[in-house]
């Protein structure tokens, strides 16, 4: 959770004022689209509309400002956003990627007062001591180090007195927004705005439930208890509830602090490969995900090496500097995670996908790579999955590392060249996102954001290579259930070519073909060849016929070489005219 603000906040408002600049700022973003996007694109207006990237550059920056002033929601959706670059241009995800979720705290006094009626006990009766100034303030809750009556550190979280009611309004104002923007062919075509307006408000308020956060943080450590590398706080239940959460206080040296971890002797390559290969394992192994891996929620725990003692290596005694931790080459470690209030977890269906996609991926083979976006229906329906494999194959034999979200700086040149040769398939945007991965994805960025500050010389492709290969490894390894799908599909199979061959017998087999517009105009240019071929072949015949009939005397004396002859001249005069 990030620091809190300590220089003075700007006086309070209203849920009243508040509610009513919330609704301001999303007037004036629906005004400017409805004025340059949408005024402005007709007919000769064209000519003076402004470049959108400035405009919407400036935009995003107003709207940051305002979601930082306002917390609540709007910070939460600036950063939501920030991820949907399939649907956003990039100046507004750049702007909105590091969006801080840091507001000025509440005041000790008000959030004692809340715990106190939560538990219907003073705080002296929970606590052996509590620190009422917060380590940690966000837009939803803050932090505060306590100490348990039997002494053991933990960090109690508290969510802001009120902010359900802020929620409540905040998400009333962002659905009334999307729905305008559902007007928007577009938006609409590409994205289902209300599963995502489903989706976000679900996510949002999991994050306002505490006792489900304290579950994912369970569950997570479930997945991961077989890595001793990788730890989540202990949750107290009995003093943890829907707005409070007490827990192990974790908050050893915070995952950017390079030079204080390298100090004690962890290596920061380590460090960044354990972090990646955590995140692949959630991605592709567990289909479990913490959402949320900024450096804030993110601690590297030092271990004890052999023969030393670890008694007082606390969180807060590192941070005091009251101990000293000494170097010791490659000393053992732990990746620590909290707050799990952002967890998603990906379908089965979307699972299946992301395999085949490794699978494409350790083969090499494109067409596997887009049969894995066909499988997790994560392309418009008229994409040409034709052009869509040849520019997956170029990916593929020049730049492996672009396929799992890295473009080397030396690369920029020759890759800006193979965008320009498909810039027709780029430009239509064939992907659409699920509203299931849209956080998952978002969370890999992140991830990647921060592997890459920890270890700038780190390539995750190095990490995902290995995973990919036992993901398909145990693909092929045989169980019950597949063994029955194999079972099922050779029964039927034969049934099914027979049903193929009958309906080709028959006439009845019917081909539909889904393509972009240039395959459209091939196809009509196929059309138009194989009329004229027609027309060819109509006009042969017929000049055939009538020389045969010539010879015999009858190509102007009967009613049938007339016909012949007049149906001859009618084929080569619309084959002449289709030529020209």
């Amino acid at each position: 959770m990030p620091q809190p603000t300590l220089s003075p906040a700007a006086p309070a408002l209203t849920n009243q004022q508040r509610a009513r600049a919330v609704r301001r700022l999303f007037l004036r973003i629906a005004l400017h689209i409805f004025f340059w996007d949408i005024v402005m694109t007709r007919g000769p207006l064209k000519r003076f509309r402004r470049p959108p990237a400035q405009r919407w550059a400036a935009l995003a920056r107003q709207y940051r400002r305002e979601a930082e002033r306002l917390g609540g929601v709007l910070i939460k959706l600036g950063q939501y956003v920030s991820a949907r670059v399939d649907l956003l241009p990039e100046e507004v995800t750049h702007v909105m990627a590091d969006l801080r979720d840091a507001v000025p705290p509440v005041p000790g006094p008000q959030i004692i007062a809340q715990i106190e009626a939560d538990f219907l006990l003073p705080i002296t009766g929970l606590y052996r001591s509590f620190e009422p100034v917060p380590i940690g303030a966000a837009s939803l809750g803050q932090a505060h180090r306590a100490l348990l009556p039997e002494g053991q550190p933990v960090v109690v979280k508290v969510l802001r007195p009120g902010i359900d009611t802020i929620v409540a309004s905040d998400l009333e104002i962002v659905g009334q927004f999307i729905r305008q923007l559902k007007r928007l062919e577009s938006i609409r075509r590409r994205v289902d705005l209300d599963l995502l307006a489903s989706e976000f408000t679900a996510v949002t308020y999991r994050e306002l439930d505490l006792v489900a956060e304290a579950r994912n943080c369970e569950r997570f450590a479930s997945e991961f208890a077989h890595d001793p590398a990788i730890h989540t706080p202990t949750i107290y239940w009995s003093r943890s509830g829907r707005r409070t959460l007490t827990m192990e206080d974790v908050s050893y040296f915070p995952i950017h602090d390079v030079l204080g971890f390298e100090a004690a002797g962890i290596d920061r390559r380590r460090v960044a490969s354990k972090l990646m290969d955590c995140y692949l394992d959630q991605v592709f192994r567990h289909g479990f995900v913490h959402a949320d891996p900024h450096p804030g929620n993110l601690f590297v725990r030092p271990l004890a090496a052999d023969g030393e003692n670890a008694a007082g290596w606390s969180p807060s005694s590192l941070a005091s500097g009251r101990v000293h931790i000494p170097h010791v080459t490659n000393r053992p470690f732990q990746v620590v995670f909290i707050d799990f209030g952002m967890a998603v977890e990906i379908p089965a269906r979307l699972r299946h996908s992301l395999t085949t996609y490794a699978t494409g991926m350790v083969a090499r083979d494109a067409y596997t790579i887009v049969q894995s976006y066909v499988e997790g229906d994560l392309l418009l329906p008229d994409t040409d999955l034709d052009e869509l494999e040849r520019m997956t194959a170029a990916l593929i034999n020049k730049f492996p590392h672009a396929l799992v979200g890295q473009v080397r700086k030396r690369d920029l040149t020759p890759f800006a060249e193979l965008s320009e040769e498909y810039q027709t398939l780029l430009y239509n945007s064939p992907m659409k996102m699920k509203a299931e991965l849209l956080f998952v994805f978002r969370a890999m960025g992140i991830c990647s954001g921060t592997v890459a500050g920890i270890d700038a010389a780190f390539d995750p492709a190095e990490r995902f290579m290995p995973l990919a290969q036992r993901l398909v490894a145990d693909e092929l390894k045989p169980d019950s259930d597949r063994l029955k799908r194999l079972v099922s599909a050779t029964v039927r199979l034969p049934m099914r070519l027979d049903n193929l061959l009958t309906a080709l017998e028959r006439g009845k087999l019917r081909i539909r073909t889904d393509g972009a517009d240039r395959r459209r105009d091939d196809i009509r240019q196929l059309t138009r060849a194989a009329n004229r071929l027609g027309v060819a072949v109509l006009a042969g015949s017929a000049m055939i016929c009538a020389v045969l009939l010539g010879r015999q005397g009858e190509i102007v004396t009967t009613p049938t070489g007339l016909a012949v002859l007049a149906i001859a001249v009618v084929a080569a005069g619309v084959l002449i005219k289709q030529r020209s």
